[in-house]
Parts: C-alpha cells; sequence; structure tokens
C-alpha cells in the first residue's frame, strides 16, 4: 500500500533545490580547504628552511616542496636571530598557526554556508511558488467545472515546458468531453422525441376509438393495427439504441476475409430493391463477426433504404497499403456538402425510401457504422454523388496474418 507523501510539492521543491545548493557549497568549501592547506605546508616549508638556513650561514636554495606549489617563497629579514633559536621550536609554531589558521577557515566557511542554505531555502520557496502558479491555475479551473461550464479552458500563454504540455492536454480533453457532453445531450432529446412520435399514434389511436361508446370492427381493427404499428416502431428503435449502445464495444476480434462477408451479407439481397454490383476482392481484416455483420447490414440497408426508383448499389472491397477498405455507393436524392457531416450523428435521415411518403428508417444506420469504425480503430468518410446518393469508404485494420489469406491474394479479382 503506497503511503501518501506528507510534504507538498512546494515543500519538496524547495527542500530539494536547498539541499542541492548545501552539497554544492560543502564541496566547493571540501575543495578550497584542500587547496588552502597544500599551500600553506608549502609555504610552511619554505618558511622553517629559510629560517635553518640562515641560522647556519648556508645560502638558500631552490625547495622541491616551492616546486609544487605557487605560493610565494618568505623573505627573512637580516636581522639576527636571538642566541636560544633552535629549528624545532619555528617549526612548531609555524604548525601551530597553519592549524589555527585552517581551522579558523573550516568555522567561518560552515557558518557561511549555513547562512547561505537558510537564504537558499527562502528564495527556493518563492521561486517554487511562482513556479507552480500555473498548476494553481489548472487546479482553479478543474474545480469550477462542471457539465454546464465546460466551455471553460485554461489557455496557457507561457513557454512550451512540461507545465505549457500539462495545459495543453487538459484544454484538449475539455474538447473531447464539451462535444461528447453536447452529443449526449443532443442524442437524449432526439431520443425522446423519436420515442415520443410512436407513443403519441398509439393515444391519439386510442382516444379517438374509445370517443364513442360503440364501434364497428372494421374500425376497431384499423385503430389497433394503427397501434400495433406504432409499437413495433418503438422496438425497433430501442433495438437500435440498444445495437449503438453496445457497437463500440470489441468483444473478440478475428481475421475475415471481408470480401467473403459482404458477399454474404448480399446473399439476401431484394430482387425488388435496387441493382447490386458487387467488385469484392480478397481483403483480409481483422475484425469482430458479429459487429462487422452489422456494419455491412447497416450500410447496404441505408444504400437500398434511400434510393430512387430503378436506382443502383455499387459495393466494393480491395486492399491499400495499410487497410482493408470497403466502398458502397447508391443513386438516390441529391445530397447537399452541408448536410453530410449531420448524417454521421443519430436520428438524421438523408432522404425518402423508393416510393415511400416519410421515410420510415430510425436514422441510426450510420451513427451505427461510426460506432463500430471507432471500435475497430478505423476511419470511415461520406461524400455526396454528384447525380444524387452517397459515396462512402471505410478502411479498417489489416489482418493480425495476412498469410492466411496469401491464397485468396492471387485469384483474379471478381468481374
Amino acid at each position: 500500500m503506497r503511503t501518501r507523501p506528507r510534504l507538498t510539492i512546494r515543500a519538496r521543491f524547495a527542500l530539494l533545490a536547498t539541499a542541492v545548493s548545501v552539497t554544492t557549497g560543502t564541496s566547493l568549501l571540501a575543495i578550497m580547504y584542500l587547496l588552502v592547506r597544500r599551500q600553506l605546508a608549502a609555504a610552511d616549508n619554505a618558511l622553517v628552511q629559510s629560517f635553518v638556513l640562515q641560522g647556519s650561514g648556508a645560502q638558500p636554495g631552490p625547495f622541491p616542496e616551492a616546486s609544487v606549489s605557487s605560493a610565494p617563497i618568505p623573505t627573512i629579514s637580516s636581522t639576527p636571530l636571538p642566541p636560544d633559536w633552535k629549528p624545532d621550536k619555528v617549526s612548531t609554531l609555524v604548525d601551530d598557526s597553519r592549524h589555527g589558521l585552517l581551522q579558523s577557515l573550516i568555522t567561518e566557511s560552515a557558518l557561511a554556508i549555513v547562512v547561505a542554505s537558510l537564504i537558499a531555502l527562502g528564495l527556493c520557496w518563492l521561486l517554487a511558488h511562482r513556479a507552480l502558479r500555473p498548476v494553481r491555475h489548472i487546479t482553479e479551473v478543474a474545480s469550477r467545472l462542471s457539465h454546464d461550464t465546460l466551455d471553460e479552458r485554461i489557455n496557457s500563454l507561457g513557454p512550451a515546458d512540461e507545465v505549457k504540455n500539462l495545459a495543453d492536454t487538459f484544454d484538449g480533453m475539455l474538447d473531447r468531453l464539451h462535444r461528447s457532453f453536447q452529443a449526449q445531450r443532443m442524442f437524449a432529446a432526439n431520443a425522446s422525441h423519436e420515442l415520443r412520435t410512436p407513443l403519441a399514434i398509439i393515444q391519439t389511436a386510442a382516444e379517438t376509438t374509445l370517443s364513442r361508446p360503440h364501434r364497428t370492427e372494421p374500425e376497431y381493427r384499423r385503430a389497433l393495427t394503427t397501434m400495433l404499428t406504432a409499437a413495433q416502431r418503438s422496438d425497433r428503435l430501442l433495438a437500435s439504441l440498444l445495437t449503438l449502445a453496445q457497437a463500440g464495444r470489441r468483444t473478440r476480434t478475428e481475421n475475415i476475409d471481408l470480401a467473403a462477408a459482404a458477399r454474404a451479407e448480399t446473399s439476401g439481397w431484394p430482387p425488388a430493391g435496387p441493382t447490386l454490383h458487387d467488385d469484392l476482392r480478397p481483403a483480409a481484416l481483422a475484425a469482430d463477426p458479429v459487429l462487422l455483420d452489422l456494419l455491412l447490414r447497416n450500410l447496404l440497408d441505408n444504400a437500398a433504404r434511400y434510393n430512387v426508383p430503378d436506382g443502383r448499389v455499387w459495393l466494393g472491397t480491395r486492399l491499400d497499403a495499410k487497410h482493408a477498405v470497403l466502398t458502397i455507393e447508391n443513386t438516390g436524392p441529391v445530397v447537399g456538402a452541408a448536410q453530410i457531416p449531420a448524417l454521421r450523428q443519430a436520428f438524421q435521415r438523408g432522404g425518402h425510401r423508393t416510393g415511400s411518403a416519410k421515410p420510415d428508417g430510425l436514422g441510426l444506420g450510420l451513427a451505427i457504422v461510426d460506432a463500430i469504425v471507432e471500435a475497430h480503430h478505423g476511419n470511415w468518410a461520406v461524400a455526396a454523388r454528384p447525380g444524387g446518393g452517397l459515396a462512402i469508404t471505410v478502411s479498417l485494420p489489416l489482418a493480425i496474418d495476412e498469410r492466411l489469406f496469401a491464397h485468396d491474394q492471387q485469384q483474379p479479382p471478381a468481374s
């Protein structure tokens, strides 16, 4: 179990910086102490030997100790030495003087380090307070956030350092959360509206039927048929909402041939539907087979539902360098470029089904496709065809082991 640190980050930062200062100062003191002691030892030896030579009447010469040191050799006055002069006595006096000087150097330097450490601790405490100001601003913004204030941002203007990267990352997270909450609110509002419509139909049919004490059997049947249709629509809507909620979760991943999956899905293409043209080339991908079937089903249903009389649908699969690609195009009503982004959202309908006065779709097909593609870490694009209808391209990750489909890649593409 991890224990919670008792010191704040400001205190830890100040203590760490102070420790670095004390360590550096102590190391510098130790180096200076060794250098001074070496210089004093060389100078003292030169001084003692000068006294010895003067006492013996010899001329001073070069000394080995002086050759390794930059300390100047002291000059001896021409004053006669006292009669009781002894070399060992001079050596003792010099050693005592050197020891006292070094002891004084250590004491005063240690006191200076203590004072400098206290000053450094105060300065580091103030600098830590200033350095952590952007972090406190991030904390203040985060503490004010709620689902109603997700439009607030940090907007850090500092240099491109770790704190600015943190602030920019936080702003990016807020952008994603804001869009997610807005989409959730819109989805809840649209779902409520879609569910109220069949309930209103059922209520109206029931009230109309009960407005008179006697109704004929055909009138009761019409009312019950209307209520049954509305109830079935509600059931389809709830099932689609459940599918949309589960579409973003992959339960398993398998190596699948996209062409084979598309061919199986088109095997039940209705004869009365638009003319289907397919160019299904082998394309191995890694996907959840259930979700892949759901993706193909929604795309094909969307292409058939929003079409024109005697319309056409083109379906193709292929491989590119990094993805297995599915393309599906259909004739249909003309879709403006401004309408394309909205088609990815739930409860958006692009046009009427062939021969229908009203759209009988729920507007969830492309929203389910978007959730499935995102769950597989793929991408997809929707474009309007010049003559009407849509052109959709879906790119999904390649198979885990493409060699499983190596023999299929050598086959010529279907005509």
